[in-house]
């Protein structure tokens, strides 16, 4: 029957009972009534059945009393409708009846009977709901046991997994109250089996997935088991799966998706899973327009995402971005929303981060106001009112840096010693001793009180002990803990401390496992402790571990981390200060190789560019100022320019990056006199200064870079006023910066330097008493093993030698002679800074008679040799790379004059092995890397076949002139190779002079070896110092004869080498050409030659027309010595006494010598010419032709290459073979880079440079003719280090070789060429000697000089080598 029309016929019924006429008929249709009214309201759910059905329900009841007790129906029947009515309408009254009527209905059921399991499910529903009303826990446990026993009585089905799920929500809600994780435990249990129950497609499973959801959710954040983080998600991708878009519960299910996410990030660190719940919240965002009731919420979720994303990669637009959705958010929750404490939080700690990012005060400021207004909403007493202390303190903390207001700090460790009394019973009290230790060390660092200090030690130590040995927060805490006890140590200095730091941060590390998001971090942490450890016990290991663990976290960082440009630029630090402490160039090389690494990974636009833009330009900036490359300077200025346009005027990291291009280009200001760099460095400070205001804990450091700044323009203008400011700078510099401190020594020198320089303009000894007791306090900061005490000493020295210059104490010199040599040896300093401290101390002892002087000379040549091989691994100029090593370019020689000092002594045999030791020092390096290893192969062939391959790869690197041409990268990867194999020479050599016999392998030849050169004839070293030049004979046997040499002054001897530099390069008219070379050459005799020339005939006796060798010394090189003469009628001049020769150096001449034998051979030797007449770009050379048809006609076995065949690859092909080599071509001297001079074949591209030849290396070369313009020019720069095309082919293996001085007239190569040949082979082709060589050159010039050819083409040829 319909159910409608039965409802009607039992109310008509009804209707025909009169007014309290009761019959049991009537309590029987009123039940039924009831009954179907309930029904028809579950089909409909029209309020007005429900609301009849309890009235004709409560009427039958009312019968009931008159006549019997009623039934379990009519009980359950009102007692359910009582439950329906109040899940619509939540009223008080109905739920007391709802649950009155169920238990009385229960009392009536007993077990098993088939209504108890309703009535039981009811009484949980509606206990339940009066639970969530007046929170009385007994309510709870009621329905907990209601739903027990309705679960007993069911089997498996729908209503067994709505018990199940109900039970389920009933104990989430008792676990939450007593904090009690079994009941949880329970409850995802039952709640499994009810989604088990329910399976897909079941109408009412999204339900039991929400409630799982919600209850993994709240077990994993209280026990964090990954387990359920993995259920939580895959139920929480089901739910959105089971809600596509368009369902109206669409966005919570994104939501949940998106918490599950957020929370698997904060366990996992990965990225990609932050960002996909962003987009999940992005999305539900869009689903809940204005007006939606959920918007609020959802705005939230997205900004804390956001933020949580910036904390981790530091993007300023996500935190930007979240800002604006906090902004939103508050505006929708107005004064008296629940949930408006809760937004201006996080809107508070969001701009607090961003006030972090940028120097504008408005983050600050506002943060601040926020977190007050939080303050207001949670008063004392408050759950929320200790957090929002904190919160507040942290943010005042920040905005403190912005300002540097101490009333901020001082309120922040206020507020947050509130947040940690007993009476704010605040949970979190770890996190809070944790802040207040970290805002305790920050006062500490600015105020110097350690009782803040140690007040931060202990309430970290106490947060330690919060924290079991598994919260995620004690990694945390120890590393905030290490950090405090290493402040301690650094103002106390007790070890106990340092190595606690040390364990303390060891255990971080084992805390943090491999895969952990924090181990890198922590690796980093306590890498950046040894270092400070190693600053204090220069151990070592301490430093080489530091650099390990900064390598092990980067290995924990793939190429895209977040983290990686951090710990490259940490690495790349550590590696500076282990350049630092121990020298080694690749190591600075490395730490700049780090950096450049990290700034590839960092584009424009990137968070951690900006850092390392400025450690990359810094550490460049350091590497100009240890090898003086001037490249390096101008890509710091670049990168620091770049660093400073990322600090725009509001960004908190402005003044640093000032500071550091100011410093830059003060450095190039000073390195290349450019004032207009000094005045933008001043600008830069300036503006540094204004954003570091009085009391800024950064203001000493802008203040002494602004004295510096002045410092450096005084030293340009000598404008007293300059020098005033630098000095006012300084002075107020020293008075705010903190006692001890690395800013604090800087400010004392600085200011002593600037002092001194008062001094010396003014001429007031006050002012350089002041000077010199300031430095005195500079070395009590700068103790052994600092990098600048090497400065500190040099500066003290030159003070105290300034001082007995006026006073004339003699202590002082004493004090300043030992500061010079600590300088000198100190190993901590780069190698030109200890070599000007060489120089200055050799001038001081010189100048006073001091004793120290041979130390000083020997100290100085040690460094020299050196640098010279440092230099050459990198610097391919060698006008760049003799600066750097320390040569002087006025042509002043630390050996000449050394030498100079031990003829003073009568030491002669010093004296040349000084002169031999400090000159043509590439040039005998380059020797040594080509030795003959005969004996060593005898006696170790592993050994010696090492050395010989390291040998080589040397050689080429040093030879190698040409840059590489790729990014800086590259070329810094090629430095560190060649300094690694410059370094495994060094041990490979001394290796092989630990076997027997060859204990001086390689080492300065013995006066006794260097005499055996002179095996051919006397050899004359011509000796030109500041101190006295001399000439000295180096004879077969005997003494070594000193010849003093008054009239060739350094001067003297400079004005003779530009006279003839002016004619050869401006060539003027023949007649007045020759007046001015016969004059020099006659001042050349008079000065140099003549005194040497009257010891050969009257001392040693040597017969006319014997062979001499000439070795000069700095400008003398560029003089024509075996042309000098009186140029007087009836008088000789010096080629009519002996045949001239030149040598580089004795050793030269030692190894040309060595193992020579006469050719024996009836074929005579294997001559090769490389004629070109015509080369691409230069003059015609006509007479080459001629030239090279005589040398057909004297010299058999000739292959001649001329014309297209003057290619590169077949001239060396041919050298290979030959035994003399003759070159008519074009020559070109390369002044500052030697090995690009070159001999100019058919093209340019196809030039044989000095490179090519010497790389081939010439086993039987015997002879090279140079018939070539420029072949032996010297070089005005250095010329005792001139590497030129004469005396490299003697490198490359030539024992003897002619060359020419200027530009040759081309007609005269041929004359040469056939007298040359025709001396040579004048006993035959089988009785060669290459001895000879010097005569044939001679008997060709002496044609010349017959047929009366001008001065300057005839003294333009030179022989070297035997």
């Amino acid at each position: 029957m319909d159910l409608s029309v039965c409802i009607a016929c039992l109310e008509i019924a009804i209707s025909l009972y009169q007014p309290l006429h009761t019959t049991p008929l009537l309590i029987v249709i009123l039940d039924y009534l009831a009954s179907a009214l309930l029904k028809r309201y579950q089909h409909t759910r029209n309020r007005r059945d429900l609301d009849d059905c309890i009235c004709r329900q409560r009427e039958a009841l009312s019968l009931h009393t008159l006549t019997q007790p009623p039934g379990p129906n009519p009980l359950n029947i009102i007692g359910t409708a009582l439950m329906f009515r109040v899940r619509e309408s939540g009223e008080v009254v109905d739920l007391e009846e709802c649950i009155a009527r169920n238990r009385e209905c229960l009392l009536v059921c007993p077990p098993g009977h088939p209504l108890r399991p309703s009535t039981l499910a009811n009484l949980g529903a509606a206990t339940y709901r009066r639970f969530q009303n007046v929170k009385n826990m007994s309510d709870l446990d009621d329905c907990i046991a209601y739903h027990r026993e309705t679960l007993l009585s069911h089997g498996i089905g729908q209503d067994r997994s709505e018990t199940l799920t109900n039970l389920a929500i009933a104990l989430k809600s008792r676990s939450l109250e007593n904090d009690d994780m079994s009941d949880l435990d329970e409850c995802i249990q039952y709640l499994r089996e009810a989604l088990q129950l329910r399976p897909l497609g079941h109408t009412t499973r999204p339900t039991t997935l929400q409630h799982f959801i919600s209850a993994l959710r709240v077990r994993l954040q209280n026990r964090k088991q990954l387990v359920d983080m993995d259920e939580w998600i895959g139920l929480c991708r089901e739910a959105l799966v089971l809600h596509p878009m368009g369902h109206t519960d669409h966005a919570a299910a994104l939501t949940d998706l998106a918490n599950a996410l957020i929370t698997h990030f904060q366990h996992s660190g990965r990225i990609e899973v932050l960002s996909e719940c962003i987009s999940h919240y992005r999305t539900a965002l869009q689903l809940c327009p204005f007006g939606d009731p959920n918007r609020a919420t959802t705005l939230t979720n997205l900004a804390t995402a956001l933020t949580t994303r910036f904390e981790y990669n530091g993007g300023t637009m996500d935190l930007e971005e979240g800002i604006s959705h906090y902004d939103e958010a508050l505006l929708l929750r107005p004064l008296g929303h629940p949930d408006r404490l809760e937004t201006l939080t996080s809107l508070g700690i969001a701009l607090g981060l961003l006030s972090e990012q940028r120097t504008s005060m408005e983050y600050p400021n506002r943060s601040v106001q926020l977190l007050r207004e939080c303050l207001l909403l949670c008063p004392a007493g408050h759950p929320r009112h200790a957090p929002t202390l904190a919160n507040l303190g942290n943010a005042l903390r920040i905005r403190f840096w912005r300002r540097g207001e101490m009333a901020d700090l001082r309120e922040c460790i206020e507020l947050l010693r509130d947040a940690l009394l007993p009476s704010s019973n605040y949970h979190n009290r770890s996190v809070a001793l944790t802040g207040l230790g970290a805002a305790l060390q920050r006062r500490f660092r600015l105020l110097g009180q350690m009782s803040d200090l140690e007040e931060s030690i202990n309430v970290c130590q106490e947060a330690l002990l919060l924290l079991s040995t598994r919260h995620q927060g004690r990694p945390s805490t120890l590393n905030n803990l290490g950090t405090g006890l290493l402040q301690r140590f650094r103002k106390k200095g007790g070890m106990t401390d340092i190595e606690q730091a040390v364990e303390l941060h060891r255990e971080a590390i084992l805390l943090c496992t491999t895969g952990h998001p924090q181990r890198s971090p922590s690796l980093n942490n306590l890498g950046n402790v040894l270092r400070t450890r190693f600053e204090q016990t220069a151990q070592n290991s301490d430093l080489d571990e530091c650099i390990e663990l900064h390598r092990d976290a980067l290995n924990f960082c793939a190429a895209a981390h977040p983290r990686r440009p951090e710990i490259l630029n940490c690495l790349g630090s550590a590696l500076q200060r282990r350049f630092e402490h121990r020298g080694r160039a690749f190591d600075l090389d490395d730490a700049i190789e780090q950096h450049r690494e990290s700034l590839s990974i960092c584009p424009v636009g990137h968070h951690e560019r900006l850092s390392t833009l400025s450690s990359l330009g810094v550490a460049l900036n350091k590497r100009f100022v240890q090898k003086g490359e001037i490249g390096d300077l101008y890509e710091s200025i670049d990168l620091l320019r770049e660093a400073l346009a990322l600090s725009p005027l509001d960004d908190q990291n402005r003044p640093l990056s000032l500071d550091n291009l100011a410093s830059a280009l003060r450095a190039r200001g000073k390195e290349l006199g450019d004032l207009a760099d000094l005045r933008e460095s001043t600008t830069l400070d300036e503006e540094c200064l204004l954003l570091r205001p009085v009391g800024h804990h950064a203001r000493s450091s802008t203040l002494n870079s602004l004295g510096l700044a002045w410092k450096f323009r005084f030293d340009q203008t000598e404008a007293m006023p300059d020098l005033l400011e630098c000095i006012k700078y300084h002075r107020e510099a020293l008075m705010i910066c903190q006692t001890g401190s690395g800013s604090h020594a800087s400010n004392l020198h600085n200011l002593a330097n600037a002092l001194e320089a008062l001094h010396w303009k003014g001429g007031d000894i006050r002012d350089l008493n002041e000077s010199i007791e300031l430095l005195r306090d500079t070395l009590l900061v700068h103790p052994v093993g600092h990098t600048a005490r090497s400065g500190s000493l040099y500066s003290l020295a030159l003070a105290l030698n300034r001082r007995f210059q006026i006073t004339g104490n003699q202590t002082d010199i004493d004090e300043c002679v030992q500061h010079y040599e600590a300088a000198v040896r100190y190993d901590f300093s780069p190698l030109h800074h200890r070599l000007l401290a060489s120089n200055s101390w050799i001038s001081t002892a010189r100048q006073n008679g001091l004793e120290s002087l041979e130390a000083a000379y020997t100290a100085s040549l040690d460094l020299l040799e050196r640098s010279i091989i440092v230099a050459a691994s990198r610097i391919p100029d060698v006008h760049a790379r003799m600066t750097h090593a320390g040569f002087n370019p006025n042509g002043r020689n630390v050996s000449l004059d050394a030498a100079s000092y031990a003829i003073e002594k009568h030491d002669i045999k010093t004296a040349v092995a000084l002169m031999e030791r400090g000159r043509a020092l590439l040039f005998t390096q380059l020797g040594n890397y080509r030795t003959p290893l005969d004996d060593l192969e005898a006696a170790d062939q592993e050994l010696a076949d090492r050395f010989r391959k390291l040998s080589t790869a040397v050689a080429d690197a040093t030879l190698s002139s040409d840059r590489v041409e790729e990014p800086k990268a590259t070329s810094d990867d090629v430095v560190a190779r060649r300094q690694r194999q410059a370094a495994d020479w060094n041990r490979t050599l001394e290796e092989i002079r630990q076997l027997d016999g060859f204990d001086t392998f390689l080492r300065a030849m013995p006066f006794e070896k260097l005499q055996t050169a002179a095996s051919g004839g006397p050899i004359i070293l011509i000796n030109i110092s500041q101190y006295g030049s001399s000439a000295i004979i180096v004879r077969a046997a005997g003494d070594p004869l000193p010849i003093p040499l008054p009239e060739a002054t350094p001067s003297a001897v400079i004005a003779l080498a530009n006279t003839l530099l002016r004619t050869t390069t401006i060539r003027p008219e023949e007649y007045e050409s020759n007046r001015i070379l016969q004059d020099m050459l006659r001042e050349i005799w008079k000065k140099i030659v003549e005194p040497v020339v009257f010891e050969l005939e009257t001392t040693l006796k040597l017969p006319r027309g014997s062979r001499i060798w000439w070795i000069p010394t700095s400008f003398s090189w560029l003089l024509p010595l075996h042309a000098s003469g009186p140029y007087q009628p009836g008088m000789r001049n010096l080629p009519d006494f002996y045949v001239s020769s030149y040598a580089p150096t004795l050793s030269a001449l030692v190894r040309a010598r060595a193992g020579y034998r006469p050719m024996k051979k009836a074929s005579g030797p294997r001559m090769v010419v490389v004629a070109q007449a015509g080369a691409e770009g230069e003059a015609e050379l006509p007479s080459v032709h001629d030239e090279v048809a005589l040398i057909r006609q004297t010299v058999p076995q000739t292959t001649v290459i001329e014309g297209d065949e003057c290619k590169r690859e077949i001239v060396l092909t041919r050298m290979k073979d030959a035994t003399w080599a003759h070159f008519s071509c074009h020559g070109n001297q390369h002044r500052t880079e030697p090995f690009k001079s070159h001999f100019s074949l058919r093209t340019r591209a196809t030039s044989l440079t000095l490179l090519d030849i010497v790389k081939i290396g010439l086993s039987d070369a015997e002879i090279a003719v140079l018939s070539a313009c420029h072949s032996a020019t010297g070089d005005v720069s250095t010329p005792d280090e001139a590497i030129h095309l004469t005396s490299g082919m003697m490198l490359a293996g030539f024992r003897g070789v002619v060359g020419t001085m200027w530009a040759m007239a081309d007609m005269d190569g041929p004359v040469i060429a056939e007298e040359f040949y025709k001396y040579m082979l004048r006993n035959g082709p089988e009785a060669v000697d290459c001895r000879g060589a010097a005569k044939a050159l001679d008997k060709g010039v002496r044609r010349l000089r017959k047929a009366n050819v001008p001065f300057e083409r005839w003294i333009n040829f030179v022989h070297y080598g035997i």
